[in-house]
């Protein structure tokens, strides 16, 4: 089905097709655009203009050489897009349609560059160097996330503890989520991914950790406006839902981003923890935890024929 009411397609595609033709400060009102849907979705042209440096003249000329009539249907086709994002089945139905015939392979790399490339233009670096002075103080890491958020979620509790600090995943969610909140206070801080939805856990949460005085970081791409003035830290990613990328891509790259910063504040104490981390593991399942990946009887070279192999004896 085709889920864009745009006759060439919905913001994203008309940016990628035209992306050869459209001028430098056309590309700073498309990219901001891009990384920033849900501010651009409700400004004016003149305070896109002033948020993307060019001229409110610049910002119309940009809808238009996107095929638009103006300002207001490009508007109308970015809200399409913030909408579509929170429908599962109409965010992989665009993702199919956009293949255009392209093998999934090359665009799911190509999208994925895509957002990387993008995420430094989106990321507050203040807000992750923030974020990385909490989670170093705290005496303990939250880390929530609900669905396939958990999993980022669950590696930045694991990577933590390989660090030697202390850290905690949960994905419960319904009454189960209040045994969890009752053990979170005010030494702890809570990392929230959320990439798209503000489920009533979520609000739920940062209403605890209001209440009990426990700081907040948020790994969002959707959430960012919304939940700024409420928390703690804000660590936006890319929009990306309108591609082939994964949501969970930026977000999974931020969380290694995290870890990689508090082992570079600690690199002894971070080292001495994964040796530790080593030692236990051959308590566990000895020295032998990894199979040999070199063929039999390779170790130490191809083994000689008897007789020599061609030198001064010559050949058997």
């Amino acid at each position: 089905m085709k889920t864009s009411s745009t006759e060439d397609g919905g913001f994203r595609a008309r940016v990628t097709a035209r992306l050869d033709s459209l001028s430098p400060r056309e590309r700073a009102v498309t990219d901001f655009v891009l990384n920033r849907p849900a501010e651009a979705v409700t400004a004016s042209a003149q305070r896109l203009a002033a948020l993307t440096g060019t001229s409110d003249a610049t910002v119309v000329r940009t809808a238009r050489s996107l095929g638009f009539s103006g300002l207001r249907e490009l508007k109308r086709s970015v809200l399409e897009m913030l909408t579509a994002r929170r429908d599962p089945a109409m965010v992989l139905d665009q993702r199919l349609e956009g293949l255009g015939g392209a093998p999934v392979l090359d665009r799911v790399i190509a999208d994925s560059a895509d957002l990387l490339r993008r995420l430094p233009e989106v990321l507050d670096t203040r807000a992750f160097a923030a974020a990385v002075d909490l989670i170093g103080g705290a005496a303990r890491t939250v880390c929530y996330g609900i669905g396939p958020a958990s999993s980022t979620a669950h590696y930045l509790a694991i990577e933590l503890g390989r660090l030697g600090r202390r850290g905690t995943a949960v994905e419960t969610s319904g009454f189960r989520l209040a045994d969890d909140l009752l053990g979170i206070g005010a030494d702890d801080v809570v990392v929230v991914v959320a990439p798209l939805r503000l489920f009533r856990e979520i609000e739920a949460l940062l209403g605890h950790c209001a209440e009990v005085g426990a700081p907040v970081v948020v790994i969002t791409e959707a959430l960012g406006d919304e939940l700024r003035e409420r928390v703690d830290a804000v660590l936006s990613t890319p929009p990306s839902t309108a591609g082939a990328a994964d949501e969970n891509f930026a977000g999974r790259l931020v969380v290694h981003a995290l870890v990689m910063d508090l082992a570079a504040r600690d690199r002894s104490g971070s080292v001495a923890a994964r040796q530790r981390l080593n030692r236990l593991r051959e308590e566990i399942a000895g020295t032998d935890i990894d199979a040999d990946v070199a063929p039999s009887g390779t170790e130490h070279g191809p083994p000689e024929r008897e007789g020599g192999n061609g030198g001064e004896d010559g050949p058997p």
